[in-house]
C-alpha cells in the first residue's frame, strides 16, 4: 500500500518484501512509527521502509496497529501502490464489496476515528482522538495473483515498486 504525505501527516507506501513466499504468515508487519520527527500518527513496518514504501507480507490476518499522536479533526491516508498492478476484470467473490485491486482483504478503523474509507487506492480516516486503532488482513499471494493472470512474472518474493 502506498502511503503518501499530503497537507498534513499521512503514511508512506506499502510494498511486499522479497524474502516472502506464496503462503499465509502469522506475522503482522505494520507498526506505529517511532520516528522522532513527523512520526505522529504514521505507519511503519517491522520489515522496514524503503523509498517511502512500507514492506508487508502476503497472508497477514487479524492484525491491529495502534497509531499515536493523531490530531483530532485531521484526515490521514495511505495509498495502495499494489492496486496499480494490472488485473483481470473479475469481481472477487465473498469479499463483501472489498476492493478487488488491493493487496488488503480488509482495512477498518476500530477506534479513534469519526469516519473511514477503504478503496482500491488506499485507506483514509478522520481522527477523532489522539490514538487510532486500525485492523487489517492481507490476501495470500496465490489469491492476489489469481486475479492477475496476465501478469507475466508473479513474484511473491519480490518487492512491489
Amino acid at each position: 500500500r502506498r502511503l503518501t504525505r499530503r497537507t498534513h501527516p499521512s503514511f508512506p507506501s506499502l510494498s511486499i518484501p522479497h524474502q516472502l513466499h506464496r503462503y499465509a504468515r502469522n506475522v503482522c508487519s505494520l507498526i506505529a512509527s517511532q520516528a522522532e520527527s513527523n512520526g505522529a500518527c504514521q505507519l511503519d513496518s517491522s520489515y522496514g521502509t524503503s523509498r517511502g514504501r512500507v514492506a508487508m507480507a502476503f497472508g497477514e490476518t487479524n492484525c491491529e496497529v495502534t497509531l499515536t499522536g493523531c490530531v483530532p479533526g485531521v484526515c490521514y491516508s495511505f495509498r495502495d501502490a499494489t492496486s496499480t498492478i494490472s488485473r483481470d476484470d473479475v469481481p472477487r467473490p465473498g469479499t463483501a464489496g472489498a476492493p478487488a485491486a488491493s493487496v488488503f482483504k480488509d482495512v477498518a478503523a476500530v477506534e479513534g476515528t469519526s469516519s473511514a474509507s477503504f478503496t482500491n487506492d488506499g485507506f483514509s480516516f478522520k481522527a477523532s482522538a489522539a490514538t487510532v486503532k486500525i485492523s487489517y488482513s492481507v490476501h495470500t499471494c496465490a489469491d492476489y495473483y489469481s486475479y492477475r493472470g496476465g501478469v507475466g512474472v508473479q513474484e511473491c518474493r519480490g518487492s512491489f515498486a
